[in-house]
């Protein structure tokens, strides 16, 4: 069937799921992932928002990890599901980037690395575009489907490759790493009031950790610049597509209304926007017994018109699919095929 569903999972390589909290992105990220592996392609559908919903929505509870798990499906494809583990990432990239094993494990074990892959601002929206990267090359996938926190946070996953390029090019980082290399000791007259400051604020033994640290880490950031810049043009590439989910509620169309103008801000074209948890609509017979539900319906149809109007006058390549509200939360693979059905259907 080629629909605008069907179209986008075939002709994609990376496809990304936006949407505020409570639309059944996740649900639809994972029926998207389904209509791909029903046209025989091998998709991984990766969530990178730290709540499980990917795992309770498929029905496989804590068995989803960093590593891609197959889910059971009735298709000639694939169809494989991971969640995001930024520790595990993070050395993974660690690994990948190191001149030699030995590097990788004097990184690994300094304690300020440890406190650094934890804490850093930004870590998860840096590891989760490192995700990306890591499972778009791996040969075992025709289709990578990520699954974006809640809206305003996954503009920061898609911003985050960018911001990572500029820190480590920023001069001052520049200079720690070359300091790095020899220790404070060849600190030279214009390094020396950076050092005296970070040591004031970190304290002296911190910095010491941060020094050796960037004794290990000697020659990485270029690696790491590297693959920051290799997903960022991964993520504006011609094979990804980017999809918005909304449903009739007032503050989901708020959002998905600033999300679109952030896509077309950054030269982002969006190519899907799926309408979810749609009201039925009922025949006029029902008006006269069900005056709540028909006016209720008939609102989610103005409020949705709206945001459709305006999300083709922002981007007027856009198509447009639907699914109906469910009586129930999606919580096993029947769910996502009714759903996949539904959104297939156009």
């Amino acid at each position: 069937m080629s629909t605008a569903t069907a179209r986008l999972c075939a002709t994609s390589s990376v496809i990304v799921t936006c949407g505020t909290g409570g639309v059944g992105k996740t649900s639809c990220a994972a029926a998207l992932g389904l209509v791909a592996a029903r046209q025989g392609r091998r998709a991984v559908v990766l969530t990178i928002d730290p709540a499980r919903r990917l795992a309770d929505a498929i029905g496989l509870g804590g068995t989803v990890a960093n590593e891609p798990v197959r889910v059971e499906c009735d298709a000639p494809g694939e169809l494989w599901v991971a969640m995001l583990d930024v520790q595990a990432t993070f050395d993974g990239l660690v690994t990948s980037t190191a001149r030699d094993p030995q590097q990788a494990r004097r990184v690994l074990d300094n304690p300020f690395y440890r406190g650094l892959s934890q804490s850093l601002s930004g870590t998860r929206d840096y590891m989760a575009a490192e995700r990306l990267h890591t499972l778009a090359n791996d040969p075992r996938f025709d289709l990578v489907i990520v699954d974006t926190p809640p809206t305003r946070s996954a503009l920061d996953f898609l911003e985050s490759p960018e911001r990572l390029a500029r820190f480590l090019q920023h001069p001052v980082v520049r200079l720690l790493v070359a300091q790095g290399r020899g220790g404070l000791r060849i600190a030279g007259a214009a390094m020396q009031p950076v050092v005296r400051a970070i040591g004031k604020v970190v304290g002296s033994d911190a910095l010491s950790g941060a020094v050796s640290f960037l004794q290990s880490f000697d020659g990485m950031e270029v690696q790491f610049r590297e693959r920051a810049l290799a997903v960022a043009a991964l993520l504006r590439g011609d094979g990804t597509s980017f999809t918005v989910v909304v449903s009739p509620a007032a503050d989901a169309v708020t959002e998905a209304d600033w999300f679109v103008n952030e896509l077309r801000r950054l030269g982002i074209d969006l190519r899907l926007v799926m309408e979810n948890r749609v009201p039925p609509v009922f025949g006029e017979g029902v008006a006269a017994v069900f005056p709540g539900l028909v006016a209720e319906s008939e609102a989610a149809e103005a409020v949705l018109a709206g945001f459709r109007n305006r999300t083709l006058g922002v981007h007027p390549d856009a198509r447009v699919t639907r699914a109906a509200e469910a009586a129930s939360d999606i919580h096993d693979m029947a769910g996502i095929t009714r759903l996949a059905d539904e959104l297939s259907a156009g």
